[in-house]
C-alpha cells in the first residue's frame, strides 16, 4: 500500500503523490469531491516529489537528486499535461555552514511550499530550519532542535468576528494566557 505524505486541494480536488514506494510509473491519487469518486493522473517521473498550488496551477517539485529540485507545472488539466518550469539548486555549502557541530553526511529533510507569488523550499539540517528562495539563495534560517519544515501555513487574521464578544469573560485587547 503507498504511503501518501499530504494533499493539494485544487480544481475542487484532492489529489496526493505516493511517496517512500518503489514503484515506476507512480500516479497521482486524485479525489473528485463532485462525485466522491477517485481516480489516477499522470505525474512527471519522479519517485519522491512534493505536490503544491501557485498562481492557480498545480506544481510538482521533484526532490529525487537533492540538492538539485526540479519543479515542473501543469499546463492543461483535462489532458493531464506537464512542463518543466525551473530548477532549484539548493546552496550546499551555505547550509552545512549552519551547523558548525554537525560533519556528518548531508542528510536534508526538504519540503517546498507555495507562498506569496513564489516557492519556497524549507530545509531541515542538523538542529537548524532553513529557507531557500526559487533563486536558490538562503532566505532565513532559524535554530532549534525541536523544529521541522511542514506543509501548513498559517495566516493571521485581523476580521472581526462576532462570536468573540458575546464569550464570557471575553476582554478586547486582553493578553492571552493571564
Amino acid at each position: 500500500m503507498p504511503e501518501f505524505e499530504h494533499h493539494v486541494l485544487f480544481s475542487g480536488n484532492l489529489h496526493w503523490f505516493p511517496s517512500h514506494e518503489d514503484i515506476e510509473g507512480k500516479m497521482i491519487v486524485l479525489f473528485d469531491t463532485t462525485s466522491e469518486s477517485f481516480r489516477e493522473m499522470r505525474a512527471p517521473v519522479a519517485d519522491n516529489a512534493d505536490l503544491f498550488e501557485i498562481d492557480g496551477k498545480l506544481g510538482m517539485a521533484i526532490l529525487d537528486f537533492v540538492p538539485t529540485i526540479d519543479i515542473w507545472m501543469l499546463q492543461n488539466y483535462e489532458r493531464e499535461v506537464w512542463a518543466f518550469n525551473c530548477r532549484i539548486e539548493l546552496p550546499v555549502a551555505e547550509i552545512r555552514g549552519q551547523s558548525n557541530k554537525y560533519d556528518g553526511p548531508l542528510d536534508l529533510d526538504v519540503v517546498v511550499v507555495s507562498g506569496d507569488g513564489g516557492l519556497l523550499v524549507l530545509v531541515k539540517f542538523a538542529e537548524s530550519l532553513l529557507g531557500v528562495g526559487m533563486d536558490g539563495k538562503l532566505v532565513a534560517t532559524f535554530h532549534h532542535k525541536k523544529v521541522d519544515p511542514t506543509y501548513f501555513r498559517l495566516k493571521q487574521t485581523l476580521v472581526p468576528h462576532n462570536f468573540f464578544p458575546t464569550l464570557e469573560g471575553y476582554v478586547v485587547n486582553a493578553l492571552p494566557f493571564i
